[in-house]
Protein backbone atom coordinates (compact mmCIF):
# COMPACT_ATOMS: atom_id res chain seq x y z
CA UNK A 1 0.00 0.00 0.00
CA UNK A 2 1.41 3.47 -0.85
CA UNK A 3 0.32 6.14 1.37
CA UNK A 4 1.22 9.74 3.05
CA UNK A 5 4.08 9.92 5.13
CA UNK A 6 3.01 9.65 9.14
CA UNK A 7 4.76 10.91 12.29
CA UNK A 8 4.43 7.50 13.62
CA UNK A 9 6.58 6.12 10.64
CA UNK A 10 9.85 8.18 11.75
CA UNK A 11 11.04 5.12 13.16
CA UNK A 12 11.66 2.61 10.08
CA UNK A 13 12.15 5.53 8.09
CA UNK A 14 15.87 6.19 10.08
CA UNK A 15 17.38 2.58 8.82
CA UNK A 16 15.87 3.55 5.38
CA UNK A 17 18.05 6.86 5.11
CA UNK A 18 20.92 4.70 6.39
CA UNK A 19 20.35 2.77 3.56
CA UNK A 20 20.01 5.35 0.60
CA UNK A 21 23.42 6.69 2.77
CA UNK A 22 22.60 9.21 4.79
CA UNK A 23 22.86 7.75 8.66
CA UNK A 24 20.53 10.00 10.60
CA UNK A 25 18.93 9.86 14.37
CA UNK A 26 15.25 10.14 14.94
CA UNK A 27 14.53 14.37 15.92
CA UNK A 28 17.21 15.53 13.58
CA UNK A 29 15.15 13.60 10.96
CA UNK A 30 11.58 14.25 12.39
CA UNK A 31 12.70 17.72 12.67
CA UNK A 32 14.18 17.89 9.24
CA UNK A 33 10.74 16.23 7.50
CA UNK A 34 8.63 18.55 9.45
CA UNK A 35 9.66 21.28 8.38
CA UNK A 36 10.16 20.18 4.52
CA UNK A 37 6.53 19.00 4.70
CA UNK A 38 5.21 22.08 6.00
CA UNK A 39 5.75 23.62 2.47
CA UNK A 40 2.89 23.28 -0.01
CA UNK A 41 5.35 21.37 -2.93
CA UNK A 42 6.60 18.87 -0.68
CA UNK A 43 5.33 15.21 -0.55
CA UNK A 44 6.14 12.16 1.49
CA UNK A 45 4.86 8.61 0.50
CA UNK A 46 5.92 5.44 1.90
CA UNK A 47 4.93 1.85 1.25
CA UNK A 48 3.93 -0.65 3.49
CA UNK A 49 3.16 -4.25 3.67
CA UNK A 50 1.89 -6.29 6.63
CA UNK A 51 2.43 -2.32 8.88
CA UNK A 52 5.47 -2.31 8.33
CA UNK A 53 7.80 0.59 6.10
CA UNK A 54 9.55 -0.83 3.57
CA UNK A 55 10.42 2.53 1.62
CA UNK A 56 9.62 6.14 0.56
CA UNK A 57 9.33 8.46 -1.78
CA UNK A 58 9.97 12.24 -1.33
CA UNK A 59 9.55 14.72 -3.62
CA UNK A 60 8.28 18.14 -4.57
CA UNK A 61 6.48 19.80 -7.75
CA UNK A 62 8.49 22.44 -9.22
CA UNK A 63 8.39 24.90 -11.92
CA UNK A 64 10.42 25.51 -15.96
CA UNK A 65 12.24 28.64 -15.71
CA UNK A 66 13.23 28.19 -18.59
CA UNK A 67 9.62 26.99 -20.69
CA UNK A 68 6.03 26.84 -19.02
CA UNK A 69 5.07 24.24 -17.12
CA UNK A 70 5.94 22.56 -14.04
CA UNK A 71 7.54 18.70 -13.27
CA UNK A 72 8.02 16.72 -9.90
CA UNK A 73 11.61 16.43 -8.98
CA UNK A 74 12.27 13.45 -7.03
CA UNK A 75 14.74 14.41 -3.82
CA UNK A 76 14.91 10.97 -2.36
CA UNK A 77 13.70 7.80 -3.22
CA UNK A 78 14.42 4.15 -1.33
CA UNK A 79 13.66 0.62 -0.42
CA UNK A 80 14.73 -1.75 2.19
CA UNK A 81 17.48 -3.37 1.03
CA UNK A 82 15.73 -6.44 2.07
CA UNK A 83 13.30 -5.98 -0.24
CA UNK A 84 14.45 -4.70 -3.54
CA UNK A 85 13.66 -6.41 -6.70
CA UNK A 86 9.89 -6.61 -5.75
CA UNK A 87 8.88 -3.89 -7.17
CA UNK A 88 7.81 -1.07 -4.43
CA UNK A 89 10.43 1.63 -6.20
CA UNK A 90 7.96 0.83 -9.26
CA UNK A 91 5.00 0.92 -7.03
CA UNK A 92 6.43 4.87 -5.53
CA UNK A 93 7.30 6.02 -8.92
CA UNK A 94 3.88 5.32 -10.04
CA UNK A 95 2.20 7.24 -7.50
CA UNK A 96 4.65 10.55 -8.09
CA UNK A 97 3.53 9.89 -11.96
CA UNK A 98 -0.23 9.41 -10.87
CA UNK A 99 -0.01 12.76 -8.69
CA UNK A 100 2.54 14.52 -11.29
CA UNK A 101 -0.12 14.05 -13.97
CA UNK A 102 -3.09 14.99 -11.81
CA UNK A 103 -1.29 17.99 -11.08
CA UNK A 104 -0.69 18.84 -14.80
CA UNK A 105 3.30 18.33 -14.71
CA UNK A 106 4.89 18.11 -17.63
CA UNK A 107 7.69 15.69 -16.22
CA UNK A 108 9.96 14.04 -13.75
CA UNK A 109 13.24 14.38 -12.75
CA UNK A 110 15.67 13.30 -10.27
CA UNK A 111 19.04 12.69 -9.38
CA UNK A 112 21.71 10.31 -8.74
CA UNK A 113 25.10 10.20 -7.36
CA UNK A 114 27.80 8.61 -9.42
CA UNK A 115 28.97 6.12 -7.32
CA UNK A 116 29.34 2.05 -7.81
CA UNK A 117 26.88 1.72 -5.19
CA UNK A 118 23.79 3.27 -7.46
CA UNK A 119 24.87 1.77 -10.59
CA UNK A 120 22.01 -0.60 -9.49
CA UNK A 121 19.90 2.58 -9.00
CA UNK A 122 20.69 3.53 -12.44
CA UNK A 123 19.81 0.63 -13.89
CA UNK A 124 16.10 0.61 -12.56
CA UNK A 125 15.79 4.26 -13.70
CA UNK A 126 16.46 3.53 -17.24
CA UNK A 127 14.70 0.49 -17.03
CA UNK A 128 11.81 2.83 -15.77
CA UNK A 129 11.81 5.30 -18.60
CA UNK A 130 14.29 8.01 -17.45
CA UNK A 131 16.91 9.09 -19.66
CA UNK A 132 20.23 11.19 -19.22
CA UNK A 133 19.30 14.88 -19.97
CA UNK A 134 21.96 17.06 -17.72
CA UNK A 135 24.76 16.51 -15.28
CA UNK A 136 24.65 17.72 -11.59
CA UNK A 137 27.25 19.99 -9.60
CA UNK A 138 27.39 20.86 -6.21
CA UNK A 139 29.70 23.60 -4.49
CA UNK A 140 29.92 23.11 -0.89
CA UNK A 141 29.28 26.18 1.17
CA UNK A 142 30.45 24.67 4.69
CA UNK A 143 33.91 22.43 4.93
CA UNK A 144 32.86 19.01 5.60
CA UNK A 145 28.76 19.33 5.02
CA UNK A 146 28.13 15.86 3.21
CA UNK A 147 24.71 17.19 2.26
CA UNK A 148 23.75 18.28 -0.82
Amino acid sequence: MIRAFKDKDITPCIQLMADLGYPTDAQSLQTRWRHLLQQADYHLLVVEENHQVLGFVGFQKMYFFETDGAYCRILALVVSSEHRRKGLATKLLDAVSDFARAEGCRALALNSGLTDQRSGAHQFYKQYGFSMQTAGFTYRLIEGDNNG
